[in-house]
């Protein structure tokens, strides 16, 4: 102990001496020109005893810490600028903060090597289309993507403030919701470029299609300009393809991984081979009557064992000749998945005595998916000089996906015994579905006079979407209640044969699409101004071909014997389902002529203008002579003003106030009539022949910030009102619940947007918040009790939500980016408001979708010059996908999964797992 306390006290003289002779060093370097911070530059600090070396952060700033007090040189160095060495001075009781500026290397090329490299790919130049755009709009960049947990567009679309997905079968995102504002309330675009859908109803695209690694950036607009087609309430997504850079660029990535769901769980496949690509009816004429040599059971040859591992490969090379007039730039992109998903969906129709709802089956689904995801790109282009430009692209994206379903159905109807004491149907099936986007743009800019340009595109799409003979074996059987009160019922040898069913589905829609614009830039009163004019035309075909045959057994009580083969089947519809209302043809020929000028005056710039679009839609259809609307036309003419106004104090901000209007045209097939249509809905489906577009006023008001060059603050508010606006309800006809489109009145949909992004050397955070407010009248109906006690109902007016507007939706990515070390992380969380998913016609039973958080995790490391390990982790919490009635239930729930009394009804849940996927990278 004596020996102890003078050397205690010793070190703490030390220190303190040490502590009070050494101090900390920081500082920021930026680019001398624009001001911007440099990312990555390196810092050496020099003296007679201390010698450290530091790398500028994701802001531009390096600190030093623990340096003696003295004398130092620092040097400071980074690519493309010239090298700085200065003499300081370091205190140990002084703040010792330092602000470098570095010259570029050679001034006189600045201009050109940015108008000549345009890189659209990184964070930075993402901000600078954001800050310069002319309407308000987010994007998001290549770079972001790449060390992002995503690899299609529609998981990248979620990350973007005020929008929300639809996911798919599998867990992915599918569908875009920006600003709670549906699917149906956008468009999709490929370089500027609106693409036809490949969905068979409905003329929104499947984001899910599109691999992310093909892209340069991201863009979604939430305002329109007049030079842009009028047609999106919501906003509308534009994929900024990869374009040939100024030098030669090779990257390629490969990945293996496998979802969680397949750890511990077998993968279902089954035979293709033998199934024709079209219907006999389609493959023999409408007269031809099929038999039973027309069908093959080998969908129905089942086999069960592990999944392979999952896959990712992509690469894309492309550059500049010489002299730097031709280019040219090809990429591949090839996603193969497999996961295991299951599903347990709750049937309920309404009480008509006491407004409640009333289970009637309880169907357990089980999927297999494989999916195959191939995007192909190129594009082409010459610049004879300045003033002449062509440039061909062509793109080509699949997806396939084979899918096997099992599913047991135990009825629940009023009069059994109790729950799952009814009879349980059970069915097996299996399909292949392949949906592709196939687009070819040539496009010309040229310098007609000093002050005139013409730029124009000549534009082929095609969408296809095809499902031979999907197959389904569907069996039944009494149950007697289980011990344990559950629903499940396995097949056994008292499984009665119903039958067996074959469909096939093909949809086309091909664009033939001319467009055409005139750019005029004088100067009037001393004030430069745009004055620009044009054109569109589009031609659309939408061919849509259904047919479903039905085999039965020659026994009407014919035990299932484990093997289809086992069993004579006649065909019960030898000519198809010719007059079913998928089975239609529908021409839209739309026309459009827009005129616009853009001005500054002082630090305010206006852009206004106004677009007038000509529809004339048409249809025939195969549904029965005897229902009216068999065949019909629309035509209507949109004038749709739009300005917007950008305020700019300084560099480095903006206030935006905008006002455009707006249309959403009907999908194809809602329009049809027809009672029944697609078998395989979770509803029977019926068609509304006078359901009209939708219009909206649209406002948005926003204050950009953008301090640095990674940095932003955009914090805005909007306002949208939609008259007519079409929304999916259910509506019940007896004990029959049906599924339609209707326009229900006029809604009014306003909120606030936040987006922050904010890096602090090595370490970051993205954030954004949307809070989203919509109100829409429906008139729905109410069981009432009159005085003598009769039940009667009546109709009320109920105030409720959009279709798939979320009140609350955010984003929060913490970010980690060592530049030195090449060391990329990212833990990325979503949050989703509950919302509506379908519209009931009785009060307080609409079906909602459940609130939920998604957490998603990646990293990327170099490992060797150009070689890069990435991993990617997606959906840590294994987040379901649930649904619900906002009515509660009562104590008689027993046997029923998922309910509790006193509580919601529940619906629907769909669980997905985690998904992991573990690669390499090469960037030359």
């Amino acid at each position: 102990m004596k020996f102890f306390l003078p050397l205690l006290l010793f070190i703490t003289v030390v220190m303190s001496a040490f502590a009070q002779t050494t101090t900390v060093v920081k500082g920021i370097i930026t680019d001398k020109q624009t001001g911007q911070p440099l990312v990555g530059a390196s810092v050496k600090l020099k003296g007679a005893a201390f010698t450290a070396v530091a790398t500028t952060g994701l802001d531009g700033s390096f600190v030093f810490k623990q340096v003696p007090a003295g004398d130092y040189a620092i040097h400071l160095k980074d690519m493309g600028h010239a090298e700085l060495t200065e003499t300081i001075q370091c205190k140990a009781d002084v703040a010792n903060n330092y602000n470098f500026s570095l010259e570029g290397k050679d001034r006189s090329l600045q201009t050109l090597t940015v108008k000549g490299k345009g890189d659209k790919t990184s964070d930075r130049a993402v901000r600078k289309t954001v800050q310069n755009a002319d309407m308000v709009l987010n994007a998001v960049s290549a770079q972001a993507i790449e060390v992002s947990p995503d690899i299609t567009i529609a998981n990248v679309m979620q990350r973007v403030s005020g929008v929300s997905l639809e996911r798919s079968n599998n867990g992915d995102g599918q569908y875009a919701i920006i600003r709670g504002m549906d699917k149906r309330y956008q468009y999709t675009l490929i370089n500027g470029v609106k693409i036809p859908s490949p969905d068979n109803k409905n003329r929104f695209v499947p984001l899910d299609i599109f691999p992310a690694d093909l892209i340069d950036r991201l863009e979604v607009y939430k305002a329109l300009t007049p030079n842009m087609e009028g047609d999106a309430i919501g906003g509308a997504t534009n994929m900024v393809m990869k374009d040939a850079p100024n030098r030669f660029v090779l990257q390629a990535n490969a990945a293996i991984g496998q979802a969680q769901t397949l750890f511990n769980q077998d993968f279902t496949r089954f035979d293709r081979s033998g199934s024709t690509s079209s219907s006999p009816r389609i493959s023999n004429g409408k007269d031809y009557t099929a038999t039973g040599r027309d069908f093959t059971n080998n969908p129905l040859h089942l086999t069960t064992g592990k999944a392979p591992l999952s896959s990712v490969f992509g690469i894309s090379a492309g550059g500049r000749s010489k002299n730097g007039k031709l280019g040219a730039i090809a990429g591949i992109s090839y996603q193969n998945s497999y996961r295991y998903n299951e599903t347990l969906f709750l049937e309920t129709e309404i009480d008509k005595r006491t407004n409640k709802p009333m289970f009637t089956s309880a169907k357990s689904r089980q999927y297999s998916i494989r999916q195959q995801r191939t995007g192909l790109h190129g594009k082409v282009d010459y610049r004879f000089n300045d003033d002449q430009q062509v440039s061909l692209y062509a793109a080509y994206m699949n997806l396939g996906q084979d899918q096997f379903r099992f599913s047991s159905d135990t009825s629940l109807e009023l009069g059994r015994v109790g729950p799952g004491t009814g009879r349980i149907g059970n069915t097996y099936r299996s399909e292949r579905m392949v949906q592709q986007i196939t687009n070819f743009t040539l496009q010309g800019d040229h310098k007609l006079a000093s002050r005139l340009r013409v730029n124009w595109s000549a534009v082929y799409s095609k969408a296809t979407s095809n499902t031979p003979d999907r197959t389904s074996l569907n069996l039944s059987t009494g149950v007697t209640p289980q011990p344990d009160k559950q629903l499940k019922q396995e097949p056994s040898f008292l499984d009665a044969l119903n039958g067996v069913t074959h469909e096939w589905a093909r949809n086309e829609d091909e664009d033939k699409t001319g467009y055409l614009n005139f750019v005029y830039t004088p100067t009037i009163l001393g004030i430069p101004a745009t004055f620009t004019a044009g054109g569109m035309y589009r031609d659309k075909q939408r061919n849509s071909v259904y047919d479903q045959y039905k085999l039965r057994p020659d026994s009407a009580t014919q035990h299932f014997k484990n093997n289809i083969d086992e069993h004579p089947l006649t065909v019960f519809n030898g000519a198809g389902s010719a007059d079913n209302a998928l089975n239609y043809h529908f021409t839209e020929k739309t026309g459009a002529y827009y005129g616009q000028v853009k001005f500054q005056i002082g630090r305010l710039q206006t852009l206004a203008g106004v677009r007038v679009e000509h529809t004339n839609s048409s249809w025939l259809s195969n549904v029965s002579e005897k229902i009216a609307g068999k065949s019909g036309t629309l035509k209507y003419t949109d004038v749709l003003p739009s300005i917007h106004f950008k305020y700019m104090p300084d560099s480095k901000r903006n206030i935006r106030l905008s006002y455009y209007e707006a249309i959403s045209r009907p999908g194809f097939y809602e329009v049809i009539p027809f009672d029944g249509g697609d078998p395989d809905a979770d509803y029977t489906e019926k068609g509304n022949p006078y359901l009209k577009r939708a219009t909206s006023n649209n406002f948005d008001l926003r204050y950009e910030f953008f301090p640095k060059a990674l940095d932003q603050v955009l914090a805005g508010v909007f306002y949208k009102r939609i008259k007519d606006p079409i929304e999916t309800a259910l509506i019940q006809d007896n004990r029959t619940i049906y599924l339609m489109s209707g326009n229900f009145g006029t809604a009014n949909n306003y909120g606030f947007e936040l987006d922050v992004t904010k890096f602090i050397r090595q370490f970051g955070i993205r954030a954004n918040y949307t809070f989203t407010k919509s109100t829409i009248s429906s008139d729905k109906v109410q069981a009432y009790r009159e005085d003598d006690g009769n039940v009667t109902q009546k109709t009320v007016s109920q105030h409720r939500p959009l279709q798939g507007q979320s009140q609350h939706i955010a984003n929060v990515s913490l970010l980690y980016k060592d530049t030195k070390s090449a060391l990329d992380a990212q833990l990325a969380m979503v949050y989703t408001g509950e919302r509506i998913d379908k519209v009931s016609p009785f009060l307080d039973s609409d079906i909602w979708q459940k609130g939920f958080v998604q957490l998603d995790f990646s990293a990327q490391k170099r490992i060797w010059k150009n070689l890069y390990a990435y991993t990617k982790i997606g959906n840590l919490l294994n987040t379901p996908y649930e649904l619900f009635i906002k009515s509660k239930n009562g104590d008689d729930v027993a046997g029923v999964p998922h309910q509790e009394p006193g509580k919601n009804i529940f619906i629907r849940k769909n669980s997905y797992g985690q998904t992991y996927l573990l690669g390499l990278r090469f960037k030359l």
